[in-house]
C-alpha cells in the first residue's frame, strides 16, 4: 500500500477541523507516514470560514477542497469527497473516512500499515481497518468497532482495542480505512441516507459479503462521544409533542427516516418494530427510554 485518498466533510467548527488536519500534518513532518496521502475535504457551506484558513496552513500534502450548498451533511458529503478521490487522476489503494472532530494519533500510520500487510497475507486482499478512539481527558473508548449481541434488539458489545487485531461485524466512521478492493466490490456509500447511518451501514453489509472490518490494535485518536449519557438529545423529553414529532424525523434529530433505511437494508424483519416503536418513542419518550435501557441490560 502506497497511497491514501482522506475523506473528509465539514460544517463550521474550523478549530476541529484544523486540529484534525494539523494531527496528520505532525506525523508527516516527524516521518511516521509511509503513504502519499491526499485529502478531499468537502466543506458544506461553513460560514466559519472554514476553506480559507485550511488554504493559509499550507499543510505538506495536497488538499482538494469541494464545495457544498449547506444540504448534503454528513453522508452527502463523504459521498462528495469519495465520488473526487476516485475521479481524481491519481489512482488510491483506500479511502480513510475522517471525522473532523477525530485527532489522530502518531502511531496509527504504522498500525494501518501492519494491518494492511496482515490481511493480504491472511485473505489475499485488502479489507476494511477500524480505529477506535478514546476520550482525550478521561481516555476511555469512544467510537469503533462493535458487535450485534442481539438481533432482536440490536444490542450491541463495543470491542476496545486489546493490544491485537479483532474482527467485528459494524464499525463507526470515524477514523476507518476501506481497501480499494472492498470498493471494487461494495462501492461507495448509498446516497439514501440523510446525515449519518452509512458508516453502520457499510460496515455490516461488507461483513455480511464475506470481508473482514478489522479493528487495530491500539488507539487512532481522540474523540469526543458527544451523545448525551441519558438520551434526552436536545432536551427531547420537555418538548411538546410536535416539535418531538419534528425532531424525530430530522435529520439533526433522532432521524427516524435513517434508523428505518438500516432496518430495510441490513435486519429487514425489523422495520415494521422499529417504524411503531419510533412514534412510540415521540408520543410517551420517557417510558420508551425505560423500556430501552432494560432490553439492553443498561443499568442506571
Amino acid at each position: 500500500m502506497t497511497s491514501i485518498a482522506i475523506l473528509i466533510t465539514v460544517f463550521n467548527r474550523v478549530a476541529k477541523t484544523l486540529a484534525c488536519l494539523d494531527s496528520i500534518r505532525n506525523a508527516v513532518e516527524d516521518g511516521l507516514v509511509p503513504f502519499s496521502l491526499r485529502v478531499f475535504l468537502t466543506d458544506d457551506g461553513s460560514k466559519d470560514g472554514t476553506a480559507d484558513k485550511v488554504k493559509e496552513r499550507n499543510y505538506p500534502f495536497p488538499i482538494e477542497i469541494l464545495q457544498g450548498d449547506g444540504s448534503l451533511y454528513w453522508n452527502g458529503g463523504m459521498i462528495n469527497s469519495w465520488k473526487a478521490a476516485i475521479a481524481f487522476p491519481e489512482e488510491y489503494d483506500g479511502y480513510l473516512w475522517l471525522n473532523n472532530d477525530s485527532v489522530i494519533l502518531p502511531e496509527f500510520w504504522k498500525m494501518l500499515d501492519q494491518a494492511d500487510t496482515f490481511a493480504r497475507g491472511k485473505y489475499g486482499k485488502g479489507q476494511i481497518y477500524v480505529g477506535s478512539t478514546r476520550d482525550k481527558l478521561t481516555g476511555k473508548f469512544t467510537y469503533g468497532g462493535f458487535d450485534f449481541i442481539n438481533k432482536i434488539t440490536l444490542k450491541d458489545r463495543m470491542l476496545p482495542p486489546n493490544g491485537e487485531i479483532q474482527e467485528c461485524q459494524c464499525a463507526h466512521g470515524n477514523i476507518t480505512f476501506v481497501s480499494k478492493e472492498v470498493v471494487e466490490k461494495t462501492g461507495i456509500f448509498t446516497e439514501k441516507y440523510e446525515h449519518g447511518g452509512s458508516d453502520h451501514d457499510y460496515t455490516y453489509r461488507a461483513y455480511k459479503r464475506g470481508f473482514h472490518n478489522l479493528i487495530l490494535p491500539q488507539y487512532a485518536g481522540e474523540c469526543e462521544n458527544d451523545h448525551p449519557k441519558d438520551g434526552n438529545r436536545s432536551n427531547f423529553f420537555e418538548m411538546p409533542l410536535k416539535k418531538r414529532i419534528e425532531y424525530l424525523k430530522s435529520p439533526n434529530g433522532l432521524n427516524l427516516h435513517n434508523a428505518l433505511l438500516f432496518q430495510k437494508r441490513c435486519f429487514p424483519w425489523r422495520y415494521p418494530i422499529i417504524f411503531v416503536t419510533g412514534y412510540f418513542k415521540a408520543i410517551f419518550p420517557r417510558t420508551y427510554h425505560r423500556l430501552y435501557l432494560r432490553a439492553r441490560g443498561v443499568k442506571r
